[in-house]
């Protein structure tokens, strides 16, 4: 064994000054609950909202060290029941929602729809128009080249030779037994027979 003398474990400063703390504030508590604010339902809401009571608590002066006493100061106990007040919510006022009327919106989105449906009927009116015109154009183009094709044969079958020939024999010509021919520019003239070539 030691001779050394048995000495108390000194406390901490910041111990004690924490200890002094808990203890000031079991005694507000207790002093609140004694005057009854902890009975009365607190406003938590609005401007009338409790807010919780802040009390000053004196810190002790400390000592100086060689007068600081070498006992071991335990907390005291806290209390088991806590009356805490409820802070008071922020309410803030929500914007009110833009709301638009249901009615002239469903009648915006229905004439929407006629309107388009009417504008798709109107081009396929002036499409089918356009497809009747084209086909009665084509038609009268075909009547054309029909007339065309019979004035064609009516045409050659009108200057065929035998067709010429009576013809000419219904206006009163005949066939000459002498053919005359012209040279230019001098004038002289030659007859010749006629021949059927």
């Amino acid at each position: 064994m030691s001779n050394a003398p048995y000495r108390r474990p000194q406390a901490d400063a910041e111990e004690i000054i924490k200890a002094a703390r808990r203890r000031a504030r079991a005694a507000s508590s207790r002093r609140r609950t004694l005057v009854g604010e902890a009975a009365e339902a607190p406003v938590v809401d609005g401007s009338l909202a409790v807010q919780p009571e802040t009390v000053p608590v004196e810190t002790p002066v400390e000592a100086p060290l060689h007068e600081r006493p070498t006992e071991v100061i335990t907390p005291a106990p806290e209390p088991a029941t806590r009356t805490r007040v409820a802070p008071s919510p922020r309410t803030e006022a929500a914007p009110e929602p833009v709301e638009v009327p249901r009615p002239a919106f469903v009648g915006g989105i229905i004439a929407l729809v006629v309107a388009g449906i009417v504008g798709l009927l109107l081009l396929n009116t002036v499409i089918n128009e356009d497809a009747y015109h084209l086909q009665d154009l084509r038609s009268q183009a075909q009547d054309l080249d029909q007339s065309e094709q019979e004035l064609d044969s009516e045409l050659a079958e009108l200057r065929s030779p035998n067709n010429l020939e009576v013809r000419a024999s219904n206006f009163g010509m005949v066939r000459p037994d002498k053919v005359t021919f012209l040279y230019l520019p001098d004038g002289e003239t030659v007859e010749v027979p006629w021949s059927e070539e």
